[in-house]
């Protein structure tokens, strides 16, 4: 085949596909009018998102306008007042903006004078389907009457309660009794007005699994002229919980989705991202204390739920988002009390058909007083409607991203410790160095001037090049230098001069040098070097090397000083992620910083070891 066949063929192929695709985005969205006794089913060819409907008559007079909640779409029931034999036109707006117009001719005939709907289990719109129920469990079955006209009917019901079901509660005004040794729950009911309706529930429990019971009923209406009947059957298939348990499956959880249910790619699955108010704002009184986002959610999820079953099940869905660490449900996403029924946690009831699959969308609440950035593990389980048992679950891990204070507290802390000590010092300065003699001046400068040319001086130099080779792993390269050399030199000098204020005036020494010769005199160097200076001073001076110079005679006392010598590089090496988060506006992974402060810990405690001893060497040397 020659170029030009070839080129021939991939015309073809791509017209087609341009065809197909134009035809299939076009598509015609098809559906029906169904008239009923409360108003009118709006039935769709396929299940699609409507945000609005409404209905008109013939003359164009919009007689019900409905926002439609969140998710797909297929049969949606609306309240309204219809005549008979009348055009009536639906029209819906969907998601997207696309609008279809339906149209639906009233029945001639009229409505009947009294409605009746029978439901097995409670929920189970769908004529003709068949619910499946667990066996030992109570489900519930519901009846409506509806008075259509202006008379006063008389209502008898007769529910017959077949083999294989028993009655475990019935409502108040009903009474159970035997005939023909079948049992049968009888009720009675008077209604007065138009649109009057009675609505019972009743509690049946499913004894057996494998059976499927018929309910049936007989409704017996009198209005004082004429008397008749109307009657109803629900078939519920009665299956163990393990039956039911290998058919419904949570397929997919998706978080965030929008109102109706979809997800965008663009958004990272599973990442809630919440931008406060600024600092600025709240300080000026913008912002209300104990504000929480109540109204409207958050964000939704979407949870599919698949039924590989031949029976309706009525699904009962939860999405609880939860503490990773304690298993409970997360403050920051613990629903308002006039949300959910004071639950703490969104829920919502599908009814799934056979061998198909439904969207439950979820809201997600999220109290901003309590919402704290971090990891969050969202938990989703489905249960039969009215049975207390989970037979799926899944959990999906979500991150939530919003504005963290801890930086800016730390850096704070920081700031105050550098000011008070940088004041303390230029105040009492004459004090501070008159507590220590030339010679030790001259040692404690001596030592400075080493770690300068020992710690800072190879940092400089290698630190780019480190980073192009070892990466974000360079810091167990300069850890050497920045953890092990600097703690040597340092307890070295405390074991030497074991008073308080050595240390610092070591560390003013290498400052000052270092931003003499480099540059470095910015704010983050001087708080570094500040909370370097307290805690070291701190965790000496606890330990007893300058309070009581003990030194470094045993082998615990070395001990005692490297971890806690260990722990300061703990503490100080945090506070400097911290310090360059708010400085720098820099972000690190929660991995990085525990690797980076965890292989500080280790060169820190050698370096801490090493310094004993090198100290203990030199003080026997300059007593010598």
């Amino acid at each position: 085949m020659n170029k030009t066949k070839w080129t021939l063929v991939a015309i073809v192929v791509i017209t087609v596909a341009g065809l197909y695709l134009f035809l299939n985005v076009n598509q015609a969205i098809t559906g029906h009018v169904e008239f009923t006794g409360q108003g009118v089913d709006i039935v769709l060819d396929a299940p699609h998102e409507v945000e609005k409907l409404s209905i008109m008559n013939e003359k164009g007079k919009v007689l019900t306008v409905v926002a439609i909640g969140p998710g797909l779409r297929q049969k949606i029931p609306v309240f309204t007042k219809w005549d008979p034999d009348k055009k009536y036109f639906v029209e819906l707006t969907l998601a997207g903006g696309k609008s279809i117009v339906l149209t639906g001719q009233s029945p001639a005939a009229g409505l009947e004078k009294v409605s009746f709907v029978l439901q097995a289990p409670y929920g189970l719109n769908s004529a003709g389907s068949i619910g499946v129920v667990p066996a030992g469990s109570a489900f519930t079955a519901n009846i409506l009457l509806t008075n259509h006209t202006d008379e006063t009917v008389n209502i008898k019901v007769d529910i017959k309660i077949p083999a294989g079901l028993e009655a475990a509660n019935i409502p108040q005004g009903m009474s159970i009794e035997t005939v023909d040794g079948v049992r049968h729950i009888i009720g009675r009911k008077r209604l007065q007005a138009k649109n009057e309706n009675w609505n019972e529930q009743l509690q049946l429990k499913a004894v057996q699994a494998g059976t499927k019971p018929l309910i049936r009923a007989i409704v017996t209406v009198d209005n004082g002229k004429e008397q008749w009947q109307m009657s109803g059957t629900a078939a519920v298939q009665v299956a163990s919980v393990a039956d039911i348990s290998s058919k419904i499956r949570i397929q997919a959880v998706e978080l965030p989705v929008d109102f109706t249910g979809r997800f965008d790619p663009k958004t990272g699955s599973g990442s809630l991202v919440y931008v406060p108010p600024s600092r600025l704002a709240r300080l000026a009184g913008g912002e209300p204390d104990n504000r929480r986002l109540d109204d409207e959610p958050f964000a939704y999820a979407g949870i599919m739920v698949s039924n590989d079953g031949d029976e309706h099940v009525l699904i009962l869905v939860s999405g609880k988002i939860l503490d990773p660490v304690s298993g409970a449900l997360a403050p920051a996403f613990t629903s308002p009390p006039h949300k959910n029924a004071g639950f703490g946690y969104s829920y919502g009831v599908a009814a799934i058909p056979p061998h198909s699959g439904t969207q439950v969308v979820l809201p997600v609440y999220l109290n901003e007083n309590s919402a704290v950035a971090g990891s969050y593990l969202f938990k989703t389980e489905a249960s039969v409607f009215g049975v207390n048992k989970v037979i799926s679950s899944s959990e999906k891990e979500i991150q939530l991203v919003t504005r963290n204070d801890r930086p800016v507290m730390i850096t704070l802390v920081m700031s105050l410790l550098a000011v008070i000590g940088t004041g303390w010092l230029l105040w009492r300065q004459e004090a501070a160095l008159s507590r220590f003699s030339t010679k030790e001046l001259v040692t404690v400068s001596l030592f400075g001037t080493v770690t300068f040319v020992t710690v800072n001086l190879p940092q400089t130099v290698l630190w780019d090049i480190t980073h192009v080779v070892f990466g974000p792993f360079s810091f167990l390269f300069t850890g050497f230098f920045s953890q092990t050399v600097l703690y040597a030199l340092m307890i070295a000098l405390a074991v030497i001069i074991p008073r308080p204020g050595a240390i610092t005036l070591m560390i003013i020494v290498r400052f000052i040098l270092n931003g003499f010769i480099f540059g470095h005199f910015t704010p983050l160097q001087v708080l570094t070097y500040a909370a370097l200076a307290v805690c070291l001073e701190s965790a000496l001076y606890t330990a007893g090397v300058t309070r009581n110079q003990a030194g470094c005679s045993t082998a615990g006392k070395v001990m005692l000083i490297a971890i806690a010598c260990g722990l300061v590089d703990v503490v100080t090496s945090y506070m400097n992620f911290m310090a360059y988060m708010t400085l720098f506006r820099l972000f690190y992974a929660d991995w990085y910083i525990q690797a980076v402060i965890a292989a500080g810990f280790v060169y820190t405690v050698a370096g801490a070891a090493i310094g004993c001893r090198l100290g203990g060497t030199l003080r026997r040397t300059s007593m010598d």
